[in-house]
């Protein structure tokens, strides 16, 4: 320390207050100044000219807001619209929309009708195709069946004319099988056309 004598709480206390009266001081001053400042950039107010004006032309204007507003409570009026007329434009509409929409629905149905129409006659036409087509795969080239040869009659089978039971084995399963291979032919055919 400096040869300063360590201060006392009383002498701290006097001057913090001699401080804050300082700075209170300096504020105040600042204020006033700017106040001053304020107070000669302030332009001048304007005087009030009160309009003195003639008793007439104040109820001549009344009337006129007055006519103003009636028209236009009479064009309101005017566009208003009942809640039961709303109701049956409301169902006048829905009633328009159902019969558009069942005449899309009618069109429509009949667009399909006319579709299956077309679709039965042509597949018609195809199996009129298909049917000439193994009409003459079948005339052009017939299924070779094996044939027996016959034998000679003896005279015990002529005089008998009864034929033996090897013979209607034979025959039944000749039947069968060529009845199987026009079977698969067809379904062959039928899967290649439509399939």
């Amino acid at each position: 320390m400096s040869g300063r004598k360590p201060l006392t709480d009383e002498q701290r206390e006097r001057n913090n207050i001699k401080r804050r009266e300082q700075r209170l001081k300096n504020k105040l001053e600042k204020a006033n100044g700017q106040l001053e400042e304020l107070e000669a950039s302030k332009p001048p107010e304007p005087e009030l000219v009160e309009n003195v004006e003639d008793p007439d032309e104040v109820q001549k204007r009344k009337m006129e807001i007055l006519e103003k507003r009636r028209k236009a409570l009479e064009l309101a009026r005017s566009r208003k619209i009942n809640p039961s007329q709303i109701r049956k434009n409301n169902e006048e509409e829905l009633a328009r929309i159902k019969a558009e929409k069942e005449q899309e629905m009618m069109v429509k149905e009949q667009e399909m009708l006319k579709m299956k129409e077309e679709n039965e006659k042509l597949k018609a036409i195809a199996e009129e195709k298909q049917k000439v087509k193994i009409v003459k795969k079948y005339v052009s080239s017939p299924i070779p069946i094996p044939m027996k040869k016959k034998k000679s009659p003896r005279p015990q089978e002529v005089a008998g004319a009864v034929p033996s039971t090897d013979y209607l084995v034979q025959q039944t399963y000749a039947e069968q099988l060529q009845k199987r291979m026009r079977e698969t032919m067809l379904n062959r055919v039928m899967s290649d056309t439509f399939g």
